[in-house]
């Protein structure tokens, strides 16, 4: 007690010497003000409590700037196209890539289309960033204060480009616009709602569970409205003017990526051997719309370069010269008007008292993809596959997700599907929806029948990640509370319950003393991502090693072969792959033995080498670092088929570090009052030297949440500091 008693004067101290003149001492904060407040809790995170909506935007702009404002400005240069210029040559692609696009732009123009309290609301969020940094210019970095002052055109260009990146980084374009891909890890999330019948409580419940990068675009920001007509707690992506994934009293939501393709490349033929000689579209020759720009860059010794970017466009879209091939890139969400009105969709749904109104805001199409998974205190429950999804007439998925002929005007797509079209479930007799990154069928049991849908609307797919979530759930006649935590934190890889036999057995019958030895570490763990689970490595490594020698097998056979995720529960790997008849048992069985023991022989003696020994605990090599914090890692990757996803990449001392995964955590009980319990695994800040305060890596060690914090007396009880704005 006499240590936690510390911690927290500690805290209080740190808080204080930060904020000086911004903070007032700690007391209970007046129930009403003529400004803007913010009480800050001692995990960082921020409740803001306001008289009206453009109150409470100005003192979101003001808050993140405290937790991540060199973040904030660095993103919102890139969104100009104007990086470079600030930051240097390694800028160049991407604003070459929002340039091409048009981004700042249709910022200008969307900004313009804003109804009138929504462009104010707008106005307020950047007021609010530049009034705090007017204020507090020492707490930003010397270089990034140039990106200063931000307008809310930046507001609007950012959520855009963020949101093209989402698009790009799950469709095939992401592979030809630098600086618009997951290079590094794909977007991943599981998302539950739970109705009155599968509830033990009788009560709906929602499950929370983006995966993300931990860094950059990616990073969220968890906050708390405290309005009159509302309280809403969630979070948003770092940029954000608004909360992009929430509850209130009434309702909440959640979101997953998707499988929609919202983006297409056109192989466009030239109408002669110049460029400049335009394109052929049914036959006849196009011309090519031109623009021209100039990028500066910074170099190291600080001058300044010029680089002219000439811009084509074709009917199609922005023009790409990728290798001997000239692409047009068709983005649905920029092609259409319906993106303007985004940041405002994500503000009324956070308004919306029950499943009708929350219906009628979801009607108006303007998130450009996500599902939405939601759940109310009516006890109802929903899953939306939802976006801004073409109308494409001919064609299935797979034909779409390659480049199109160029020449054919009948594939230029106009129109979207409108939300009765999109496939959705709403208080299904299972009791329950989920989504872990699968083809929207998969949302429920019995399965949605995917023919009644256009063949084109989403790829048909899933994961093992998914499918150990759907065994999850069916493991169950009901789930309470207590039990949905533990799903959620659930670190069984479902491939070691596929393959783990076979391999074993086969290993034991092999004459190799190193084959042995691995068959008995295999034959003892216990299948979990734990960090004290002792087996974990050896089966991660030899996993990665049968995927390279299965994929160089399939590629000899096949030079034009190219692998996907989707093989991943395919006949490739499976001697029986996924199939939808028997979701809960396929798929499982190694399809090539010889080649799986050749891996496990690789996988032996790398580990025996690197590290000694063959059981190693996961967590003496799998580490949950962020800062200072250096904890025993748990939770794995979603091709191992692991519901607790966190990913790890080598570090500088040969361990491996976490970066991606598990980033916001709500569990959410709709009871009286609404129960819920949170996480930002990273923590809710990047500015040092806030970032060292309320890490939450610990709790993530230990598989813990913590409470929201939404009543005023709970919040006070919990106080770190208050600010009061005085808006300028």
């Amino acid at each position: 007690m006499k240590i936690q008693s510390a911690l927290r004067a500690l805290r209080h101290i740190l808080w204080a010497a930060l904020l000086l003149s911004a903070c007032q001492p700690v007391q209970p904060p007046a129930r009403i003000h003529s400004s803007p407040e913010i009480l800050w809790d001692s995990w960082g995170v921020p409740h803001i409590v306001a008289h009206n909506d453009n109150d409470a935007i100005y003192a979101f702009g003001w808050a993140q700037m405290r937790s991540h404002a060199d973040l904030l400005l660095k993103l919102y240069a890139v969104a100009r196209g104007r990086g470079a210029e600030i930051f240097g040559e390694d800028y160049l692609p991407a604003d070459r890539s929002v340039r091409i696009l048009g981004i700042p732009g249709l910022a200008e123009k969307w900004y313009r289309e804003q109804d009138v309290a929504f462009r104010a609301n707008l106005d307020a969020f950047a007021a609010g960033i530049n009034d705090f940094a007017q204020q507090y210019p020492e707490t930003i970095s010397d270089t990034i204060r140039a990106v200063l002052p931000v307008t809310p055109q930046d507001v609007i260009a950012h959520t855009t480009r963020v949101m093209t990146v989402f698009i790009a980084g799950t469709s095939e374009c992401g592979a030809v616009i630098p600086g618009f891909d997951f290079s590094d890890q794909p977007a991943a999330s599981n998302g539950w709602a739970l109705g009155s019948s599968y509830s033990a409580s009788g009560n709906a419940m929602l499950l929370a569970n983006p995966h993300l990068d931990w860094r950059g675009l990616e990073t969220f920001y968890e906050s708390h409205f405290l309005l009159a007509d509302v309280n809403l707690y969630g979070t948003a992506l770092v940029g954000s003017p608004v909360l992009q994934i929430a509850f209130n009293d009434h309702l909440g939501w959640t979101h997953t990526v998707n499988t929609m393709d919202g983006c297409d490349l056109y192989q466009l033929k030239r109408a002669g051997a110049k460029l400049d000689e335009g394109y052929l579209l049914d036959g006849i020759r196009q011309s090519f719309t031109v623009t021209r720009e100039i990028i500066q860059s910074r170099e190291q010794d600080g001058s300044m370069t010029n680089e002219v970017l000439f811009i084509r466009r074709a009917k199609q879209g922005p023009v790409i010269e990728v290798d001997d091939q000239i692409l047009a890139v068709r983005f649905a969400l920029l092609e259409t008007p319906l993106l303007a009105g985004m940041n405002r969709q994500w503000w009324e749904m956070g308004h919306a008292r029950n499943l009708e109104e929350f219906q009628d805001v979801l009607q108006g199409q303007h998130l450009p993809l996500f599902n939405v998974v939601y759940a109310d205190a009516d006890k109802h429950i929903m899953l939306v596959y939802n976006g801004i999804i073409p109308v494409r007439t001919t064609g299935d998925a797979a034909f779409w997700r390659a480049p199109v002929p160029g020449n054919d005007s009948n594939l230029i797509w106009s129109r979207m599907h409108s939300y009765t079209d999109l496939p959705k479930a709403i208080d299904p007799i299972s009791g329950w929806v989920q989504n872990s990154n699968g083809a929207p069928w998969y949302m429920t049991m019995p399965f949605l029948d995917k023919n009644v849908f256009p063949s084109n609307i989403s790829a048909d797919m899933t994961n093992n990640r998914e499918l150990r979530g759907l065994q999850m759930l069916n493991a169950h006649q009901q789930m309470s509370y207590e039990e949905l935590i533990a799903a959620k934190h659930s670190t069984r890889a479902l491939v070691a319950d596929q393959l783990l036999d076979d391999l074993v057995t086969a290993a034991r019958e092999s004459s190799s003393q190193l084959l042995l030895q691995a068959a008995d570490v295999l034959g003892r763990w216990d299948r979990q991502y734990l960090a004290e689970s002792r087996g974990a490595w050896l089966f991660g490594i030899w996993f990665e090693k049968w995927l390279e020698r299965t994929i160089a097998k399939a590629t000899v056979a096949d030079p034009n072969y190219s692998f996907t995720p989707d093989q991943l529960v395919g006949s490739l790997f499976y001697t029986q792959p996924f199939d939808a008849t028997q979701p809960l048992i396929t798929p499982y069985g190694l399809a090539d033995i010889p080649l799986a023991l050749l891996a496990l022989q690789d996988a032996a003696s790398e580990l025996q080498s690197t590290k000694g020994t063959l059981d190693i605990a996961w967590g003496e090599i799998a580490r949950l670092r962020r800062g200072k914090t250096d904890l025993p890692g748990n939770g794995a990757g979603t091709a191992l088929g692991v519901f607790r996803e966190i990913v790890y990449e080598p570090d500088e001392d040969g361990k491996f570090k976490s970066f991606s995964g598990d980033t916001y955590i709500a569990l959410v009980e709709f009871s009286q009052p609404v129960r819920a319990q949170v996480l930002t695994t990273y923590g809710n800040a990047s500015q040092h030297p806030i970032s060292e305060i309320g890490s939450q890596l610990p709790l993530a060690a230990k598989q813990q949440l913590r409470p929201a914090w939404r009543m005023l007396d709970e919040i006070e009880a919990n106080l770190a500091m208050r600010e009061i704005l005085r808006r300028q």
